[in-house]
């Protein structure tokens, strides 16, 4: 009965998902108006991959940056993604050199956890990835497709406590092994913030967007985002809703910003952050290259700014 009902499930969500296709409009296509510096522009035109709308970019050179972008300046705001782990494993570094924590501590000696088996994963393993912690707190085959072709958020209403729930029943089976894990950096956030004794988007706003001057920058928790803001594009070019996060959850990946903000944030983070941090050659999404001699934005996820 169990194999049946998935196998209806499954069927269901791919008859959805090509009915919206069908009656939506036509794939998005790259932007055609370019701002800010030519070659730049014209590197991101070159090298954009299918899908995507408008696109920003900036360099950093001797201390001097450099915009361009494709339907879009260094002022349009746009969902950073995954790159918010960063801002997160940032948070870490600066509270393990106060004393508050170290990448040893574990879940167990900050929340209320009992004996889970959560209860002795560490930072350092929350930080890399290697709790055993599943993707998501919540997931959902069919929900997960209908969201990706409606554009509706599949994080709305997803509270701390859902997150904290889901980790003391995780069997983590996989600990040890590199899984990535928004979930963890959810529980991660909400460790930073019991440990510091502030809410997550206090810790940001004092400890990173005011020290790195990004005025622009903002957390997107539940209704915070404007109505005439940017929204992204899904695959079908459907207006997306934005991924507002509630509790801990927006430590994975909840940051509003522009390329002018993430610009100084890269400058900021080159001479305060600790690179050991969260950092993956692997999965990490590809913000900073190499110190002084050009940067690049470039987050992988895939809801860019209309």
């Amino acid at each position: 009965m169990r194999k049946r009902k998935m196998a209806l499930a499954i069927t269901a969500t791919i008859m959805t998902a090509a009915l919206l296709l069908l009656i939506g409009p036509r794939r998005i296509a790259v932007a055609t108006t370019e701002t800010g510096d030519a070659t730049l522009s014209a590197t991101l035109r070159n090298h954009t991959e299918p899908g995507f709308n408008n696109l920003i970019a900036f360099t950093l050179h001797e201390g001097k940056a450099t915009f361009a972008g494709l339907g879009a300046d260094e002022h349009t705001e746009v969902e950073i993604g995954s790159v918010t782990k960063m801002f997160t494993a940032e948070l870490a570094h600066q509270l393990v050199e106060e004393g508050k924590i170290s990448l040893d501590t574990t879940v167990g000696e900050v929340l209320d956890v009992g004996q889970a088996p959560i209860s002795e994963v560490t930072v350092q393993e929350l930080l890399n990835h290697t709790s055993g912690l599943p993707r998501l707190a919540q997931g959902n085959i069919f929900a997960d497709a209908i969201t990706a072709v409606t554009g509706a958020n599949p994080y709305a209403g997803e509270t701390t406590q859902d997150i904290l729930d889901a980790a003391t029943e995780a069997d983590l089976k996989d600990r040890g092994t590199e899984t990535y894990s928004n979930m963890g950096y959810g529980l991660l956030g909400h460790l930073l913030e019991t440990a510091a004794d502030s809410a997550y988007e206090d810790l940001l706003q004092e400890r990173i967007f005011q020290p790195a001057g990004m005025t622009e920058t903002y957390l997107m928790t539940p209704g915070s985002v404007p109505d005439d803001a940017p929204r992204g594009l899904t695959a079908t070019g459907r207006e997306a809703d934005p991924w507002e996060m509630e509790g801990s959850n927006a430590a994975a990946g909840a940051i509003r910003s522009t390329a002018h903000d993430m610009a100084a944030f890269a400058e900021w983070i080159m001479d305060n952050g600790d690179m050991a941090y969260g950092w993956q050659k692997r999965r990490q999404p590809k913000l900073l290259a190499r110190r002084r001699n050009g940067w690049l934005l470039h987050n992988a996820h895939h809801r860019s700014g209309k």
